[in-house]
């Protein structure tokens, strides 16, 4: 939540209800937040440094701005350049492509080469369980649970795969805009 929450403070100031209303805009079908878990997080921005607040009133109304300052620049730039962490795929990846524009050319491409590495590996993980697990024999009871546990296997697989020819594409249009 917090580097979403930075990536948003990189494009402009925003109070917690404008941040509240541009995840449900423009990232909801990748992430959600509540209200308490989007003040918890500014919070822990606000106390570790990486964000400035800013009250005033507004039409007798009191509001909090939050603008990012440079130690949350450099803090919200280290992570988009970090390695992705184990078991937060989806979201990791889902948040640095979204905020990808906000990276100089150069690291661009990097960060991509970081998740292509990454789903290569957990390709290479699915193709190892799969390959592990199908030529076993199963005893008659249970061959319906297997057969179903096996098509999770091949989802998996299936899901990182696809993944991973996409993301591989997005290097090649990178690498192509590079060279024009």
């Amino acid at each position: 939540m917090e580097f979403v929450i930075l990536g948003l403070l990189m494009i402009r100031h925003l109070t917690q209800y404008d941040i509240k209303n541009a995840l449900q805009r423009k990232v909801s079908p990748f992430f959600s937040a509540s209200l308490g878990s989007i003040q918890a997080a500014l919070k822990k921005l606000e106390s570790n440094g990486h964000v400035d607040l800013e009250e005033m009133t507004e039409n007798g109304r009191r509001k909090k701005i939050y603008s990012l300052n440079p130690l949350g620049r450099q803090y919200f730039m280290d992570w988009m350049l970090s390695a992705i962490a184990p078991g937060r795929l989806e979201q990791d990846v889902t948040t640095r492509l979204f905020f990808l524009g906000l990276m100089p050319p150069q690291d661009r491409q990097s960060i991509i080469k970081a998740v292509i590495a990454h789903l290569e590996v957990s390709v290479h993980t699915f193709e190892t369980g799969y390959e592990e697990v199908s030529p076993k024999e199963i005893p008659a009871h249970l061959k319906e649970v297997v057969k179903f546990q096996l098509k999770t296997l091949e989802l998996g697989l299936f899901y990182h795969q696809s993944m991973l020819a996409w993301f591989k594409g997005l290097l090649a249009e990178l690498e192509a805009d590079d060279e024009a």
